[in-house]
Parts: structure tokens; C-alpha cells; sequence
């Protein structure tokens, strides 16, 4: 297993070296930090979800082993407990084609984004 905390960071740094802004759309809020879009209980179980996926349709392989568990408390109603299957790496890699395919050429990703491509993904 992945250590979350290793993984949390790796996917800050990736976010912020790429140049990756999240929008809410909120007048006055601007963008969401990085180290918050990354928690296991705020975004990062959605991308990370996303990322399996384009990992699968990519190579034709095997999941993540991703452990997701329903929390009524989190923003994506799950939090992210573990990451079994996948090196880090990949990983990070998938994110990173999911985050490129998501941003606008600023690197901006937009909630109504991201919730589109999800669509278009998981059908």
C-alpha cells in the first residue's frame, strides 16, 4: 500500500508544479489550494478515481486497488483510505494526463469540468 501521506504530497506537488488552479465558480473565493483540493476527504478521491480509470482504458489493465470509504462528511461524499495495486508513479501519471485532459490551456480547472469529463468517463 501507497502511504497516504506520500501520496498527498505527491499529488500537491504535481498539481502545483503543473500549474493547475481549482475555480469554484464562487464570486470572490478564487482558487482552492492545492495541499485542500489534495486531501483524502476532499478531492483526491474523485481524481484519483478518475485516474484509475485512465489508466484502464489506457493499457487494458487492472485498477488501483483503491479503498475508498462512504463518509457523509467529505466534499465528494467518500474519503480515500488506501491505495493498494499501483505504484505511486503510475499513479501520479494517470493524474496527471486526467488534470490535462480536465484544465483549460491556463491550466484552470473549473468544478463544471471536472463533473463533465467525469460523466464522460464513467458513462
Amino acid at each position: 500500500m501507497s502511504d497516504l501521506d506520500d501520496l498527498v504530497c505527491c499529488c500537491t506537488a504535481l498539481i502545483e508544479t503543473q500549474g493547475y488552479r481549482f475555480e469554484t465558480g464562487i464570486p470572490g473565493v478564487g482558487a482552492l489550494p492545492a495541499w485542500r483540493v489534495t486531501q483524502t476527504n476532499v478531492f483526491l478521491p474523485v481524481l484519483l478515481r478518475l485516474a484509475e480509470e485512465f489508466w484502464r482504458s489506457e493499457t487494458k489493465g487492472a485498477g488501483f486497488g483503491l479503498r475508498l470509504e462512504a463518509d457523509t462528511l467529505s466534499v465528494t461524499g467518500y474519503t480515500l483510505t488506501g491505495l493498494y495495486h499501483v505504484p505511486l508513479s503510475i499513479a501520479l501519471l494517470a493524474l496527471n494526463a486526467v488534470l490535462r485532459a480536465v484544465a483549460d490551456p491556463k491550466g484552470c480547472i473549473s468544478i463544471e469540468a471536472l463533473t463533465a469529463y467525469t460523466y464522460t468517463v464513467t458513462g
